[in-house]
């Protein structure tokens, strides 16, 4: 049985306990005596760990070249890019890689956070998410940022771009979000429609997403992270 040591907040403790009592092959492993196989950590304990594998929970909350080194020292790091694992998400990745939109030219990302959330915080996924779907470093990279609205404009070499926003009025306590990919000979598009509602009243917009939603995506981004592990190979982040 392969065991996980989870050291996080307990909101953000509790939602991978769950995930990993869904997965059924990982255990989690509370006795500080027996040595764990791997970890969960937060932003904040992701320096202090070595020599076991750690899966990096909420990645953007790391200063962006700290999180680079780690990345590329022997550290065995592996950052939760939890937006490409997510249940919008998998199907239009899934397309892609089957060859049924062709060479992807156009990537649309429009993100309704919750209040209050860091914008430039908010936009790491959503890039993460362009440099995936293009598999290269972005060549021109153009901001505009207001006091509630980030946007961003990623050129690629293969002459394919994404168009990102992030926007932060809104009350709520969740995120909504919609993705659209376009390719040479096909196109997809992703959002929270059928797992969220949107409440629109006079002065903001909250929303509502299901509980397994969230959970999906989690179970997604664990079992690669076990999976890379156990099969000694890199992980797909």
């Amino acid at each position: 049985m392969f065991k996980i040591e989870i050291q996080l907040e307990p909101k953000r403790k509790s939602l991978y306990e769950e995930a990993i009592r869904r997965l059924r092959s990982i255990y989690v492993s509370d006795d500080a005596n027996t040595a764990p196989d791997a970890r969960i950590v937060g932003p904040e304990n992701a320096i202090s760990n070595q020599g076991v594998p750690c899966l990096v929970d909420q990645p953007e909350r790391i200063v962006s070249h700290t999180l680079a080194s780690l990345i590329k020292s022997d550290s065995h790091i592996m950052p939760a890019h939890a937006l490409r694992f997510s249940s919008r998400v998998k199907p239009i990745d899934e397309a892609l890689r089957a060859g049924k939109l062709g060479k992807p030219g156009l990537m649309r990302l429009h993100y309704w956070a919750t209040e209050g959330v860091s914008l430039k915080q908010a936009m790491f996924g959503p890039i993460d998410l362009a440099r995936w779907f293009f598999q290269d470093e972005p060549s021109m990279r153009q901001w505009v940022e207001t006091k509630h609205s980030l946007l961003c404009h990623l050129q690629f070499p293969s002459d394919g771009m994404a168009l990102m926003n992030v926007s932060n009025p809104f009350e709520g306590e969740v995120a909504y979000e919609s993705v659209q990919l376009i390719g040479a000979t096909g196109a997809a598009y992703g959002d929270d429609h059928h797992n969220t509602h949107l409440h629109f009243r006079k002065n903001s917009i909250s929303a509502r997403i299901q509980h397994n939603n969230i959970m999906h995506g989690l179970m997604g981004l664990v079992s690669e992270f076990v999976d890379g592990i156990l099969n000694d190979r890199d992980w797909n982040v």
